[in-house]
């Protein structure tokens, strides 16, 4: 019963951690810009996933600037970096919401479809009870060849730029898919729904 239910929880994405600061006034960040910061290997990934954060808080009425808009940004510093904090600051925005992704940890393989060939083993009677046979002979060979899937998980975190706080953070991760976009898709959704949850937008 517990391999199943291990199996199901890793079937979905969903979030494996989270934290809130309970000292924090959750309605000062009401109504002011979100920076959103991805950190991925791939700039398409980056991209793509900054777009995503920009879409789904745009659809919640949240005014959201993304890194890659802006010249020069410094999207790979650490988020209290000295450099990192001059940069919001100049940026004008109220929140930095960032996230990184990276690999997780189940991965897996489709090896393909197999085609087989064979002949199977058979025998006859010959001529004064004499016989004979013929051995059987196996042969497969993929098509198409074999697909990797991996899964995706990413950590985020939201800070208050003018007070210099962390406000919440938590992780996420998906199932093993070959579809990377479709997995970031999944984490910033469910990663945007936590931090609704906790009332910060």
């Amino acid at each position: 019963a517990s391999l199943v239910a291990t199996l199901a929880g890793c079937a979905t994405t969903q979030m494996t951690a989270e934290w809130r600061n309970p000292a924090f006034n959750a309605a000062s960040l009401q109504g002011g810009r979100v920076l959103v910061v991805c950190r991925a290997p791939d700039e398409a990934v980056r991209r793509g996933c900054e777009d995503q954060w920009s879409n789904q808080l745009d659809a919640r009425g949240i005014v959201v600037v993304r890194s890659y808009s802006i010249p020069g940004f410094p999207w790979a510093s650490p988020d209290a970096s000295e450099e990192m904090r001059g940069a919001l600051q100049s940026s004008g925005v109220a929140t930095l919401a960032s996230m990184s992704l990276y690999a997780g940890g189940v991965a897996a393989v489709n090896p393909g479809a197999q085609v087989g060939v064979g002949v199977s083993a058979g025998s006859g009677g010959g001529h004064r009870g004499g016989g004979f046979s013929v051995g059987g002979i196996g042969i497969s060979f993929p098509i198409g060849g074999a697909t990797a899937a991996q899964s995706l998980a990413a950590s985020s975190s939201l800070t208050a730029v003018a007070q210099g706080t962390l406000v919440w953070s938590g992780s996420a991760s998906t199932p093993a898919s070959g579809d990377v976009l479709a997995q970031v898709v999944a984490l910033v959704q469910a990663t945007i729904e936590a931090i609704q949850r906790a009332g910060l937008i």
